[in-house]
């Protein structure tokens, strides 16, 4: 069950760059219609909200015909496909953590950008996270497992969330899920979220 004195909800990179509103970008099959889920995690009573940003330069590594050459470029900071999802309840958001702002450094969890972040939690008396957003196999899945190495009860709302394989990058949907099932990370959906909170 989840104490929502001690719960705190992290949304990853729900970004505009995300989604086939920007198809140009990284568009993730679904990214645009997991707003009324995530929205539905929003209003839920947790401890805190914690929200990341991806906020590359244009000249990423991880961007084609750079050092990584993985990805068109997405989510470049100050531009629209960096931006939050439109109708996404942003408000409620107590912290936003940008990440992938370093022009040399890969950080697909907001732990590898933010290192101490775990400790961040730990000190405002967080115990358990609830896990939503893009990419569910890779941003998400990321920071899942390293909240759960770090001791948290983690759960990845799968229903409030949306992936996409690349194998160009070794990152697949089953085999993330495979290595966070092993670690303990609970997937889940909404309604089970909300009824675990109510109880």
């Amino acid at each position: 069950m989840l104490n929502s004195t001690s719960t705190s909800l992290l949304v990853v990179d729900a970004q505009r760059g995300f989604t086939e509103l920007c198809p140009a970008e990284l568009p993730v099959p679904g990214g645009v219609v997991i707003v009324p889920q995530v929205n539905a995690l929003l209003s839920l009573p947790f401890a805190r909200v914690d929200a990341t940003q991806d906020w590359h330069p244009a000249d990423h590594r991880s961007f084609l015909g750079k050092a990584d050459n993985l990805y068109p470029p997405h989510c470049v900071m100050n531009t629209p496909g960096a931006e939050f999802l439109p109708g996404l309840h942003a408000d409620r958001f107590n912290a936003i953590w940008r990440k992938g702002y370093d022009p040399d450094f890969e950080a697909y969890a907001i732990t590898a950008q933010h290192p101490a972040f775990a400790a961040f939690l730990t000190a405002s008396g967080i115990t358990a996270v609830v896990v939503c957003g893009i990419a569910t196999n890779i941003c998400c899945f990321f920071a899942a497992r390293d909240l759960r190495r770090a001791g948290f009860d983690v759960w990845l709302a799968e229903d409030a969330s949306a992936g996409i394989d690349v194998p160009v990058a070794g990152l697949f949907q089953a085999k993330a899920k495979e290595e966070g099932l092993a670690l303990g990370v609970r997937y889940c959906t909404v309604a089970e979220v909300t009824d675990a909170l109510r109880m």
